[in-house]
């Protein structure tokens, strides 16, 4: 009885190896019949990086506790909410120069919005999402060719409409990492480094 009970035992082991030795063949051997998926359209590529950063805004400004939205970590900075809204701002100030149209809720002048205009925790969210997502429609619509065009940048200069995208996606993921320091200094995990 011993016996047929360690064979059976060795049996399925034996089994189970096979299988999960089959499976990684199969993994393996996929990607080198297969040669590489086309690139997606440049416009495409860009929504996919403007999404993630914009998305990761708006998760961080869903998160982050309301009573803490004023916090920072030192008095010559800008709070939790202020680097929200200036994040946000500033890339409504450049959808406006890359689309030539007003889109987005008054702000006022400049990339700076005063608390005062945007009072509570919702009033944040919403503003960052109508950027995420304002941004997103103007990248559609213009596609690849809108890549190509100009539009006053900063100054008295003109830039490619791709350099300006380039830009506002980078300013954002700066803000993205000053948001980390305030989440980690209130010993808070931030919403993108959490394990499932």
């Amino acid at each position: 009885m011993k016996r047929s009970s360690n064979r059976l035992g060795l049996a399925l082991v034996a089994v189970t190896l096979l299988g999960l030795a089959a499976t990684a063949l199969c993994g393996q051997s996929q990607p080198q019949n297969e040669g590489p998926r086309p690139a997606r359209s440049r416009a495409e590529e860009l929504l996919d990086r403007w999404n993630d950063i914009g998305n990761k805004l708006v998760a961080m400004a869903q998160d982050f506790p309301e009573e803490k939205y004023d916090f920072k970590v030192q008095k010559d900075e800008r709070t939790f909410a202020q680097n929200l809204l200036h994040a946000a701002a500033l890339d409504f100030v450049l959808i406006r120069r890359i689309s030539g149209s007003n889109l987005g809720p008054d702000f006022g002048e400049g990339d700076n919005p005063s608390r005062d205009v945007f009072k509570t925790k919702a009033d944040v969210v919403k503003f960052v999402q109508e950027a995420v997502a304002d941004g997103a429609k103007v990248i559609q619509q213009q596609g690849d060719a809108g890549l190509d065009k100009t539009a006053k940048f900063f100054g008295n200069r003109m830039a490619h409409n791709s350099s300006i995208w380039t830009f506002a996606i980078e300013h954002s993921g700066e803000h993205y990492g000053q948001l980390v320091v305030y989440y980690r200094a209130n010993n808070l995990v931030p919403p993108d480094s959490r394990r499932p």
